[in-house]
């Protein structure tokens, strides 16, 4: 006798285990959401593009965390001006961007550009001006000044006044009663201001100084001591080194040349002492009348230095004075061949024959 099979009862899954199961799903749906979210936000914080461009952006006085993070974005140098806003409220910076012109670029991250923004790192125009060897302190004065840089009469009155620059050593040291005390200590360099500064003249002045100071080593000022010369000495001659020496080479010969002379109480006799008399260092030939005017600088009239420096003489020369090249040489004068090199001799009579060379190269 066949028995009918007992029917099979499918039994359905409990509402516990279908809502696990989509607790489950959802989780996984969900952390998939939240590491995908998570990437983007980190992504949005990285630099738009590695280019170097320089972008100038303007944040307005008063402009909400919104509008800059608006103009960020359209002047492309962030990737979203929502992530902008949420990164400034996670980091506590809300309200804390400083208006002004920016220079920034694609290449920087996020976190760089709002770090820029609140310190107020703003863009500033920088004056870049250089000095050249062997000015007059008037000459550095006018050249500033033709440049928008200094008010002239400003700058000539603060260099005169020694009492502002008594922080620096080599001013205490200055003697006493000389009418242009910083001539020759305003160092020849190229620098850079803040054109928006105050008090440029000030700044600029000091800024000279402090480069003397720093080319002008502690071991200068021993061998300044090792050759029995003060500081001031030493750059007077280096002036008048820097005034006389057209190629570099041959300014140890030149400088040696002087110090042969002081070492036998001879007159320096360089025509640079009295082109600073005349004020004019165009005056290539000089008259004997010019030669024999009355000034304690004019060095045909007067034995040993000129009481200081005639112009802004460069490393190379100070060094030179400081370690000139020794030889028998008390004369020398320039060839006139357009080498700018010059002849030296030891005695008198050779001079006199190397002048003779220099007028026929002259014709």
């Amino acid at each position: 006798m066949e028995t009918n099979p007992i029917p099979q009862v499918r039994k359905r899954p409990s509402f516990l285990k279908i809502f696990l199961i989509v607790l489950m799903v959802l989780l996984v749906v969900g952390a998939g959401t939240a590491y995908f979210g998570w990437t983007w936000y980190q992504a949005q914080l990285q630099p738009v593009s590695d280019s170097p461009q320089q972008i100038l952006v303007n944040v307005p006085q008063g402009a909400s965390s919104a509008a800059v993070g608006e103009i960020l974005a359209e002047a492309g140098v962030i990737n979203n001006s929502t992530v902008f806003r949420i990164w400034l409220r996670y980091q506590e910076l809300d309200g804390k961007i400083q208006a002004g012109e920016y220079v920034l670029n694609p290449a920087q991250s996020l976190a760089e550009i709002v770090d820029k923004l609140v310190q107020g790192d703003v863009h500033r125009e920088i004056l870049r001006f250089t000095i050249p060897e062997g000015l007059f302190l008037t000459d550095i004065a006018a050249r500033l000044a033709e440049q928008e840089i200094v008010d002239e009469e400003r700058f000539l009155e603060l260099v005169a006044d020694t009492s502002l620059w008594q922080d620096y050593w080599f001013v205490q040291e200055l003697p006493e009663g000389m009418e242009t005390p910083l001539e020759g200590y305003l160092f020849p360099e190229t620098y850079e201001i803040d054109a928006q500064v105050e008090d440029r003249e000030e700044l600029i002045i000091a800024k000279l100084l402090n480069q003397f100071e720093k080319v002008f080593t502690q071991e200068m000022r021993e061998r300044a001591e090792e050759l029995d010369m003060t500081v001031h000495e030493v750059v007077t001659l280096a002036s008048i080194v820097e005034k006389e020496a057209v190629v570099n080479h041959e300014r140890p010969l030149i400088a040696g040349v002087f110090h042969n002379r002081l070492g036998i109480s001879m007159p320096l006799q360089s025509c640079a002492t009295v082109n600073y008399v005349l004020g004019d260092f165009s005056i290539r030939y000089l008259s004997d009348e010019q030669l024999k005017i009355l000034s304690p600088y004019n060095t045909y009239q007067n034995q040993g230095l000129p009481p200081g420096p005639i112009a802004g003489a460069g490393r190379s020369a100070i060094e030179s004075v400081l370690w000139p090249e020794e030889t028998g040489y008390h004369f020398f004068v320039a060839k006139d061949d357009g080498s700018g090199e010059h002849y030296f001799a030891d005695t008198f009579a050779e001079h006199q024959r190397n002048i003779k060379k220099a007028r026929e190269n002259r014709s």
